[in-house]
């Protein structure tokens, strides 16, 4: 074998191998997590009905008050009830929340799931993807949302809702807030089960 062919297959062998090891280093498995396991990713969904009355003698949506969470933006620090393991395991905490106020009813319930691999779904809402920097990738009814550290999503839809009472009209405004926030990377020694 001459030097020239030996350099060519050399040099052949070294351009396949380099990109072997580029494809591999660039395949994620879905169960990899790159945020240390002191660290845990939070996430709150809430929605809040208003209701306006417009005429008639309305009925009011029920009341509930079950509050189950407080999360402190500044100091970071989670609390509440939680049945769930804070372990090296747990990847992200997932808040869920309603509340409504005038004719649409009062109250407040929330409640905090754990979520120990990808991708989450809690009704229609699926989180897919969480980056190193805590950005979170998730399917929300039709839309797509990427949201970084304290980013937040929020829609609000307003409808005309009619009631026949017995024959007697009655009708509201209600306007539903629905909103995403994404808190960030939080210390797992910031979360205090009450």
């Amino acid at each position: 074998m001459t030097k020239n062919k030996f350099r060519k297959s050399l040099f052949i062998s070294g351009i396949t191998t380099f990109s072997l090891f580029v494809v591999s280093g660039c395949e994620k498995n879905q169960d990899d997590w790159e945020i240390t396991s002191d660290k845990c990713v939070f996430i709150e969904h809430f929605s809040h009905t208003d209701g306006e009355l417009i005429e008639g003698n309305y009925r009011e949506g029920p009341g509930y008050d079950v509050p189950t969470f407080s999360f402190d933006s500044v100091t970071g620090v989670l609390s509440g009830h939680i049945n769930f393991q804070i372990n090296k395991s747990l990847k992200l905490i997932f808040g869920n929340g309603r509340s409504s106020g005038g004719v649409a009813g009062t109250g407040v319930s929330t409640m905090l799931s754990g979520i120990y691999k990808l991708p989450f779904e809690n009704d229609n809402l699926k989180i897919t993807n969480v980056e190193v920097d805590g950005t979170i990738h998730l399917l929300y009814n039709d839309s797509t949302i990427v949201l970084k550290r304290n980013e937040e999503w929020i829609k609000i839809k307003s409808v005309i809702d009619t009631q026949n009472n017995a024959g007697e009209m009655a009708k509201a405004k209600l306007t539903l807030t629905d909103r995403i926030v994404n808190y960030g990377i939080i210390e797992k020694s910031t979360i205090i089960k009450e």
